[in-house]
């Protein structure tokens, strides 16, 4: 049977602009008046991932910055996760530079150095929200205390950077293409698949009694705790390779888990 069920956000439960399907709500709604416990998996922030799943309408669980943090659903918090201080100037020594766009960010904010028009545009696309802060060097692990470092621009040069990144930090840091022009970097060791088994032991759950589904290289991590994993039609080939399923939507998805559940009964 199973008894978890746990959804990324981005590309997954919202698909096109910023748009969440409300035939996707309805079904996650089912599955919890079933018994199943919900969970959202994100890039994001936490208290993005509140905001933006509020309209659900029921209990569900955070797991946040891409597995840096799992808050259960009464916010009792199970992870928290952050950079060796020592290696952040090097990361954002590495990172910088005029063909990348760089975020930094801790629990609760989204900082970056300057806004231009673009970056307006990009934000107010992406709904998402960030505090300019044209000293944002100098106030990093002094007033602000960055959890996650992310990085647009060109695919190919951001694949190079997490090479050499790989490189110089093995051990240290958790990197991830999030997007085709995004790369996410964390502390070590995190992935939403740690984070979603600290909150399977949490509640006693076998890896093989939850389903998630995902659309990003960054969901890979749960797709192979189980069976029941589903990437996004839409997803790279490798992300669905990893993947037991390919679903058009986190609907679809839920479909299958409670066929399986009746199946199961």
């Amino acid at each position: 049977m199973i008894k978890m069920f746990v959804s990324d956000i981005d590309g997954t439960m919202m698909q096109h602009g910023g748009i969440i399907d409300k035939e996707d709500v309805q079904a996650l709604r089912r599955m919890a008046e079933e018994g199943v416990i919900l969970c959202f998996a994100s890039g994001r922030l936490d208290n993005e991932i509140a905001a933006l799943m509020k309209d659900i309408g029921t209990n569900f669980h955070r797991i946040s910055v891409n597995g840096v943090f799992v808050y259960t659903h009464d916010n009792e918090q199970l992870l928290n996760a952050s950079f060796e201080p020592d290696i952040l100037p090097q990361l954002l020594a590495i990172s910088s530079g005029e063909k990348f766009i760089r975020y930094i960010s801790d629990e609760h904010n989204y900082y970056i150095e300057k806004k231009s028009p673009f970056i307006l545009e990009l934000e107010e696309k992406a709904k998402l929200h960030s505090v300019e802060e044209p000293k944002l060097l100098d106030k990093v692990g002094k007033t602000i205390f960055p959890h996650k470092i992310s990085i647009g621009g060109n695919e190919a040069a951001l694949v190079e950077l997490q090479q050499e990144i790989e490189d110089r930090f093995a051990g240290k840091v958790s990197t991830f293409i999030s997007a085709k022009e995004c790369l996410d970097i964390m502390p070590a060791s995190v992935s939403k698949g740690a984070a979603v088994s600290v909150l399977l032991e949490q509640h006693g759950v076998r890896a093989d009694e939850m389903a998630c589904i995902g659309d990003s290289y960054n969901d890979i991590p749960m797709f192979q705790l189980t069976p029941h994993s589903f990437a996004m039609k839409d997803a790279d080939k490798e992300v669905k390779r990893h993947a037991g399923h390919v679903a058009a939507s986190v609907k679809e998805a839920a479909e299958y888990v409670r066929m399986h559940n009746q199946q199961t009964v």
